[in-house]
Order: structure tokens, then C-alpha cells, then sequence
């Protein structure tokens, strides 16, 4: 993943839209975008405080400290809201927690056949 679509992620995150966020409808998002974090900062190591290198590739992603305080304010921001939606989720009775999981259900595939739409669009086989 590189370092433009983690940052994208973040900020997804930060401002509750899941919209444009590379990880939309791959699961659970949050355990998805910290598990690519974490492999990014394994393997890179951190550049120069200006956040650049000379031998920086295409689509290495490199972690300065401005890139980890925003991955972090994201991380803080998702946990909390998983925090406050499980609170919410366990209050629920039986019935509501399974109308919860059909909107979820409903949602993903929702989003899944816009995807697809788009692509038919796009190859022009539209209307076949």
C-alpha cells in the first residue's frame, strides 16, 4: 500500500467518511488499515525529519514523524468509535443486533455492486 493511500485512509477515518477510503468494504477496515501500517513501519525504516529520500521508490511507503502522528490521531480516533459502536451494538436486544448486521450486510453489497457498476461503465460494456 502506498504512503498517499494510507494517509487517505487516516483521514477517512478522522472524518467519519468512508467514502473514498481504500480499505471501504474489505472487511474489518480498522484491523485491515493497522495491519498495513504496521508492515510499512517494519519493513521502511524512518527518513530524514523532511520526510523525503533520495532512494525512496515509487511505492515504498516512508513513515516521518508527521505521517506517524497522523496515523496515529486516526488509529486513536477509529478506536474510539468501535469503542462507543460495541457499547451501542451489546446494548442492543437480539432482534436490533440482527437488523444492525443486515444493514451492515446490505452496505457491503450496496457498495460492492456500485464498484461493479462503475467498472461495467467504465470497459463500455454497458448496456449488453
Amino acid at each position: 500500500m502506498t504512503r498517499d493511500e494510507i494517509i487517505l485512509a487516516a483521514k477517512c477515518c478522522i472524518a467519519d467518511n468512508c467514502g473514498a477510503c481504500p480499505f471501504m468494504n474489505r472487511g474489518n477496515c480498522i484491523t485491515d488499515f493497522m495491519k498495513n501500517v504496521l508492515e510499512c513501519i517494519k519493513s521502511e525504516p524512518a527518513p530524514a525529519a523532511t520526510g523525503t529520500s533520495s532512494t525512496k521508490k515509487e511505492n515504498t511507503f516512508q513513515v516521518d514523524d508527521s505521517t506517524k502522528e497522523q496515523i496515529c490521531q486516526a488509529y486513536e480516533t477509529a478506536d474510539e468509535a468501535c469503542t462507543n459502536m460495541l457499547t451501542v451494538y451489546e446494548g442492543m436486544s437480539e432482534c436490533e443486533q440482527r437488523a444492525f448486521d443486515i444493514g451492515e450486510i446490505y452496505g457491503k453489497i450496496f457498495g460492492t455492486r456500485s464498484k461493479l457498476e462503475g467498472l461495467i461503465g467504465a470497459s463500455g460494456r454497458e448496456g449488453e
